[in-house]
Protein backbone atom coordinates (compact mmCIF):
# COMPACT_ATOMS: atom_id res chain seq x y z
CA UNK A 1 0.00 0.00 0.00
CA UNK A 2 2.92 2.21 0.69
CA UNK A 3 4.19 1.78 -2.88
CA UNK A 4 1.78 2.30 -5.21
CA UNK A 5 2.68 2.93 -8.65
CA UNK A 6 5.42 0.45 -8.86
CA UNK A 7 5.79 -1.80 -10.96
CA UNK A 8 2.58 -4.51 -10.46
CA UNK A 9 1.76 -2.95 -7.11
CA UNK A 10 -1.42 -1.31 -8.23
CA UNK A 11 -2.35 -4.58 -9.98
CA UNK A 12 -1.75 -6.36 -7.12
CA UNK A 13 -3.62 -4.45 -4.50
CA UNK A 14 -6.27 -5.32 -6.57
CA UNK A 15 -6.13 -8.77 -7.09
CA UNK A 16 -4.34 -10.78 -4.09
CA UNK A 17 -6.61 -11.95 -2.20
CA UNK A 18 -4.46 -11.57 0.84
CA UNK A 19 -4.09 -7.90 0.31
CA UNK A 20 -7.64 -7.34 -0.49
CA UNK A 21 -8.47 -8.91 2.77
CA UNK A 22 -5.23 -7.42 4.64
CA UNK A 23 -6.04 -3.87 3.40
CA UNK A 24 -9.88 -4.81 4.58
CA UNK A 25 -8.90 -5.36 8.03
CA UNK A 26 -7.07 -2.50 8.23
CA UNK A 27 -10.09 -0.19 6.81
CA UNK A 28 -12.07 -2.24 9.47
CA UNK A 29 -9.83 -1.32 12.52
CA UNK A 30 -9.28 2.37 11.34
CA UNK A 31 -13.38 2.80 11.18
CA UNK A 32 -13.32 1.19 14.83
CA UNK A 33 -10.84 2.67 16.57
CA UNK A 34 -12.80 5.74 17.48
CA UNK A 35 -15.70 3.14 19.09
CA UNK A 36 -12.82 2.00 20.96
CA UNK A 37 -11.97 5.20 22.96
CA UNK A 38 -13.82 5.31 26.03
CA UNK A 39 -14.33 9.05 26.35
CA UNK A 40 -14.56 9.69 22.99
CA UNK A 41 -17.39 10.65 20.56
CA UNK A 42 -18.60 8.86 17.47
CA UNK A 43 -21.90 9.48 15.58
CA UNK A 44 -24.37 6.52 15.05
CA UNK A 45 -27.86 6.93 13.57
CA UNK A 46 -30.06 9.66 12.75
CA UNK A 47 -32.68 11.79 14.90
CA UNK A 48 -33.94 15.65 14.24
CA UNK A 49 -31.63 18.27 16.35
CA UNK A 50 -31.73 21.27 14.95
CA UNK A 51 -35.47 21.66 14.86
CA UNK A 52 -35.68 22.05 10.48
CA UNK A 53 -37.81 19.39 9.38
CA UNK A 54 -36.61 20.59 6.40
CA UNK A 55 -33.10 19.59 5.90
CA UNK A 56 -34.02 15.92 7.68
CA UNK A 57 -32.33 14.25 10.40
CA UNK A 58 -28.77 14.94 11.97
CA UNK A 59 -26.06 12.68 12.48
CA UNK A 60 -26.28 11.73 16.36
CA UNK A 61 -23.31 12.09 18.55
CA UNK A 62 -22.31 9.30 21.10
CA UNK A 63 -19.82 9.56 23.93
CA UNK A 64 -18.54 6.09 24.47
CA UNK A 65 -18.55 5.21 28.19
CA UNK A 66 -17.27 1.92 28.51
CA UNK A 67 -15.71 -0.93 26.13
CA UNK A 68 -15.76 -4.71 26.74
CA UNK A 69 -15.80 -7.94 25.21
CA UNK A 70 -16.15 -6.58 21.43
CA UNK A 71 -18.80 -3.88 22.46
CA UNK A 72 -19.03 -0.41 23.41
CA UNK A 73 -22.05 1.57 25.94
CA UNK A 74 -22.75 4.60 23.81
CA UNK A 75 -24.65 7.68 25.54
CA UNK A 76 -26.21 10.61 23.32
CA UNK A 77 -23.92 13.38 23.95
CA UNK A 78 -26.92 15.63 23.75
CA UNK A 79 -30.57 15.63 25.14
CA UNK A 80 -32.31 14.49 21.85
CA UNK A 81 -35.95 14.98 22.83
CA UNK A 82 -38.32 16.40 25.93
CA UNK A 83 -40.49 13.63 27.48
CA UNK A 84 -42.22 12.57 31.11
CA UNK A 85 -40.55 9.22 32.53
CA UNK A 86 -44.54 8.22 32.76
CA UNK A 87 -47.30 9.75 30.80
CA UNK A 88 -49.27 9.36 33.78
CA UNK A 89 -48.57 10.57 37.66
CA UNK A 90 -48.69 6.78 39.36
CA UNK A 91 -46.38 4.22 41.10
CA UNK A 92 -44.16 2.84 37.83
CA UNK A 93 -40.89 1.27 37.56
CA UNK A 94 -38.74 0.78 34.48
CA UNK A 95 -40.59 -2.12 33.10
CA UNK A 96 -43.72 -0.14 32.89
CA UNK A 97 -42.98 3.46 32.27
CA UNK A 98 -43.80 5.09 29.16
CA UNK A 99 -40.26 6.20 28.42
CA UNK A 100 -39.18 2.65 28.16
CA UNK A 101 -41.90 2.19 25.42
CA UNK A 102 -41.00 5.00 23.33
CA UNK A 103 -37.43 4.11 23.70
CA UNK A 104 -37.64 0.79 22.26
CA UNK A 105 -40.45 1.39 19.85
CA UNK A 106 -40.53 5.10 18.23
CA UNK A 107 -37.21 6.18 19.06
CA UNK A 108 -35.19 2.72 18.26
CA UNK A 109 -37.08 2.75 14.64
CA UNK A 110 -36.85 6.37 14.19
CA UNK A 111 -33.30 6.86 14.48
CA UNK A 112 -31.90 4.04 13.23
CA UNK A 113 -31.87 2.17 9.61
CA UNK A 114 -32.69 -1.82 9.92
CA UNK A 115 -28.82 -2.47 9.34
CA UNK A 116 -27.88 -0.06 12.46
CA UNK A 117 -30.65 -2.30 14.50
CA UNK A 118 -29.34 -4.99 13.85
CA UNK A 119 -25.57 -3.68 15.54
CA UNK A 120 -27.60 -2.79 18.49
CA UNK A 121 -27.19 -5.30 21.50
CA UNK A 122 -30.31 -6.63 23.35
CA UNK A 123 -29.06 -5.49 26.75
CA UNK A 124 -29.91 -7.23 30.34
CA UNK A 125 -31.25 -4.37 32.24
CA UNK A 126 -30.23 -4.44 36.28
CA UNK A 127 -32.48 -2.51 37.48
CA UNK A 128 -32.29 -4.65 41.51
CA UNK A 129 -31.49 -2.01 44.46
CA UNK A 130 -27.80 -1.80 43.73
CA UNK A 131 -28.82 -0.24 40.87
CA UNK A 132 -30.47 2.75 42.78
CA UNK A 133 -29.48 5.38 45.21
CA UNK A 134 -28.96 3.51 47.95
CA UNK A 135 -30.44 6.43 50.79
CA UNK A 136 -33.90 5.83 49.01
CA UNK A 137 -33.91 2.18 49.33
CA UNK A 138 -36.92 1.87 46.83
CA UNK A 139 -37.41 -0.91 44.30
CA UNK A 140 -36.42 -1.12 40.52
CA UNK A 141 -38.95 -3.69 39.85
CA UNK A 142 -37.57 -6.86 37.06
CA UNK A 143 -34.70 -6.71 35.18
CA UNK A 144 -35.32 -6.29 31.43
CA UNK A 145 -34.24 -7.11 28.08
CA UNK A 146 -34.06 -4.06 25.75
CA UNK A 147 -31.75 -2.51 22.99
CA UNK A 148 -32.01 1.38 23.77
CA UNK A 149 -32.52 1.96 27.98
CA UNK A 150 -31.38 4.82 30.23
CA UNK A 151 -28.87 4.77 32.49
CA UNK A 152 -29.04 3.87 36.03
CA UNK A 153 -28.03 6.03 38.47
CA UNK A 154 -25.12 3.64 39.84
CA UNK A 155 -24.07 3.73 36.03
CA UNK A 156 -24.57 7.65 36.17
CA UNK A 157 -22.29 7.37 39.23
CA UNK A 158 -19.98 4.80 37.74
CA UNK A 159 -19.19 6.70 34.42
CA UNK A 160 -20.42 10.47 34.97
CA UNK A 161 -19.17 10.89 39.01
CA UNK A 162 -23.02 11.45 39.87
CA UNK A 163 -23.82 12.26 43.25
CA UNK A 164 -26.69 12.67 45.41
CA UNK A 165 -27.24 16.56 45.90
CA UNK A 166 -26.86 16.26 49.58
CA UNK A 167 -23.63 14.51 49.57
CA UNK A 168 -22.41 16.65 46.26
CA UNK A 169 -23.39 19.85 47.38
CA UNK A 170 -22.13 23.38 45.43
CA UNK A 171 -21.74 20.31 42.22
CA UNK A 172 -18.70 21.34 39.47
CA UNK A 173 -19.44 17.83 37.89
CA UNK A 174 -19.59 19.25 34.58
CA UNK A 175 -19.11 16.17 32.84
CA UNK A 176 -22.49 14.83 33.94
CA UNK A 177 -24.79 18.10 32.49
CA UNK A 178 -25.89 18.09 29.46
CA UNK A 179 -27.44 20.49 26.68
CA UNK A 180 -30.63 19.51 25.16
CA UNK A 181 -31.13 19.87 21.32
CA UNK A 182 -32.97 22.88 19.95
CA UNK A 183 -35.55 20.03 18.67
CA UNK A 184 -35.37 18.96 22.31
CA UNK A 185 -35.93 22.57 23.69
CA UNK A 186 -38.94 23.11 20.95
CA UNK A 187 -40.31 20.09 23.16
CA UNK A 188 -40.32 22.06 26.22
CA UNK A 189 -37.28 20.35 27.61
CA UNK A 190 -35.54 22.79 30.35
CA UNK A 191 -32.40 24.72 30.40
CA UNK A 192 -30.24 26.63 33.50
CA UNK A 193 -28.77 29.76 32.30
CA UNK A 194 -26.83 29.34 35.49
CA UNK A 195 -25.25 25.97 34.46
CA UNK A 196 -23.44 25.17 31.83
CA UNK A 197 -21.79 22.57 30.18
CA UNK A 198 -17.99 21.64 29.24
CA UNK A 199 -19.35 23.72 26.26
CA UNK A 200 -20.49 26.28 27.60
CA UNK A 201 -24.41 25.63 26.99
CA UNK A 202 -27.16 26.11 29.16
CA UNK A 203 -27.48 22.45 30.77
CA UNK A 204 -30.90 21.04 31.21
CA UNK A 205 -31.68 17.95 33.15
CA UNK A 206 -32.05 14.08 32.26
CA UNK A 207 -33.66 11.22 33.54
CA UNK A 208 -31.84 7.98 35.00
CA UNK A 209 -34.36 4.81 34.71
CA UNK A 210 -33.61 3.92 38.60
CA UNK A 211 -36.68 5.08 40.97
CA UNK A 212 -37.06 7.99 43.32
CA UNK A 213 -37.53 7.80 47.12
CA UNK A 214 -41.00 6.30 46.08
CA UNK A 215 -42.22 4.65 42.95
CA UNK A 216 -44.12 8.00 42.20
CA UNK A 217 -40.91 10.02 41.49
CA UNK A 218 -38.08 8.87 39.18
CA UNK A 219 -34.03 10.07 39.31
CA UNK A 220 -32.83 12.62 37.12
CA UNK A 221 -29.36 14.14 36.59
CA UNK A 222 -30.23 18.36 37.61
CA UNK A 223 -28.36 20.51 35.26
CA UNK A 224 -25.69 21.46 38.30
CA UNK A 225 -24.78 17.41 37.64
CA UNK A 226 -26.03 16.16 40.68
CA UNK A 227 -28.75 13.24 41.29
CA UNK A 228 -32.61 14.44 42.46
CA UNK A 229 -35.75 12.85 42.15
CA UNK A 230 -38.92 14.61 40.86
CA UNK A 231 -42.39 12.95 39.69
CA UNK A 232 -42.63 10.46 36.82
CA UNK A 233 -45.17 12.46 34.37
CA UNK A 234 -42.79 15.82 34.67
CA UNK A 235 -42.17 16.52 30.94
CA UNK A 236 -39.46 18.90 30.78
CA UNK A 237 -36.59 16.03 30.92
CA UNK A 238 -34.22 15.16 28.66
CA UNK A 239 -33.33 11.91 27.05
CA UNK A 240 -30.32 10.80 26.72
CA UNK A 241 -30.90 7.21 25.31
CA UNK A 242 -28.00 4.09 25.94
CA UNK A 243 -27.45 1.28 23.91
CA UNK A 244 -24.40 -1.06 24.10
CA UNK A 245 -23.14 -2.03 20.40
CA UNK A 246 -21.63 -4.73 19.19
CA UNK A 247 -18.52 -4.31 17.19
CA UNK A 248 -17.78 -7.22 15.40
CA UNK A 249 -21.41 -6.63 13.44
CA UNK A 250 -20.97 -6.79 9.49
CA UNK A 251 -21.84 -2.89 9.58
CA UNK A 252 -18.30 -2.15 10.24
Amino acid sequence: QKITGYKEVDKLLQSDENLIAAAAAAAREAKLASYKTVGGTVTFGQYEQDNNTGNGQEAIEWIVLDVQDGRSLLLSKYGLDAKPYNTQFTSITWEECSIRNWLNNDFLNRAFTDTEKSAILMTNVDNSASQGFRGWSTSGGNNMQDQIFLLSYAEANKYLGVEYWEVSGSNQNTKSRVAPTAFAKAQGAFTSDSNKTTDGEAAGWWWLRSPGDHLKYAAYVYADGSLFDINVSHDSGGVRPAFWLNLESDIF
